[in-house]
Formats: structure tokens, sequence, C-alpha cells
């Protein structure tokens, strides 16, 4: 399998920066999600949520350079509005890999929590602030429902692909495809 991608083809990196990122981004919502039922191991879970969405940041800002430097395989689909659908989906994406970390960031500064990643102290930039911290969590947890609707709609496009059109899309995506 090569490195890089081709025309028609996804490389090893590309598949491996989506299948970490899409890995983590299930752990870290399911994280959130069960934050707040969990008073006895809340910090743990913080920082286990901390760490692996700033891991997404990371990881999206290498992914998305090499993104730039790579070619991107040619679309199979040739409707104008699927395309445009997906390209879409792809952009408020890669929004959110940006958005979430660092909303998340600004949230934990604000409720008065350090930031943890790899167990490592990160700087406090804010202090706790108690209104702007309700508009932090509101955007941090709105944003993670749009996220889960986006994989759902990129999960049900992949499917549709592979079962109803019957074309390469989400093989190439795959580690078999070569």
């Amino acid at each position: 399998m090569k490195l890089a991608n081709s025309a028609d083809n996804y490389g090893l990196i590309s598949k491996l920066f989506h299948w970490i990122m899409a890995a983590l981004i299930i752990a870290t919502y399911l994280l959130g999600k069960n934050l707040e039922n969990n008073f006895e191991y809340y910090y743990e879970i913080l920082m286990i949520h901390n760490t692996l969405g700033l891991s997404i940041l990371v990881l999206a800002i290498f992914r998305l350079s090499w993104k730039f430097i790579n070619i991107r395989p040619k679309p199979i689909l040739k409707n104008k509005i699927l395309i445009y659908v997906a390209k879409t989906n792809y952009f408020l994406f890669y929004s959110i890999f940006f958005l979430q970390p660092i909303s998340g960031y600004i949230l934990t500064n604000l409720q008065g929590d350090t930031v943890m990643f790899l167990n490592f102290e990160l700087i406090n930039l804010l202090d706790h602030n108690s209104d702007l911290r309700y508009l932090f969590k509101s955007f941090h947890e709105y944003s993670s429902n749009v996220l889960l609707v986006l994989f759902f709609i990129h999960s049900g496009a992949a499917l549709m692909h592979h079962f109803v059109l019957k074309d390469r899309t989400l093989k190439r995506m795959t580690f078999d495809s070569d």
C-alpha cells in the first residue's frame, strides 16, 4: 500500500488519519456525554476527554496539512449535488475538528479546571467566569451534536455508496482497497 494518495485511491497516511480520528472522536464524544453523570470519576474522565480532544486538534492540523500537500483521489460520482453535499460535510467536519477542542479548552478554563494533556497541565489563559462558561458549554455541547449528525450523514453516505451505488468510494478508505 502506498503512503501517498493516487488519483484513484487514498494512501496509507490518509487512511490512518481517517480511522484514528474516527476512533478518537467516538471515544471523546462518549466520554463527554458521560462526564456530567459520573461525579466519582469526573476529573479522570475530564482528563482523558481533554487529552483525546486536544489529540484530535493536533491530528486535524497534520491531516489538513497532509491534505494540502497531497493529491485528492478523483470523485467517483459525477452528480454535482452529491459532490456539493460531500464537500459541505467535509468543511463542517474540519471546522468542528478545530472548534470543538478549542471551545473545550476555553470551557475548562472558564469553569476553573486545569486542562490536562497527556498528564501535563496546560496554562490556563482565562479566569473562572460563569456567564462565559455557560456560552462555551452550550456551544461545545451543540457542536458535539452537530458532529454526531455529520458522522451519521458521512457513514450513511459511505454505506449508500457501497450497498446501493455499488461503487468503490467506501473501499478506497479501507485497508484492502489496493
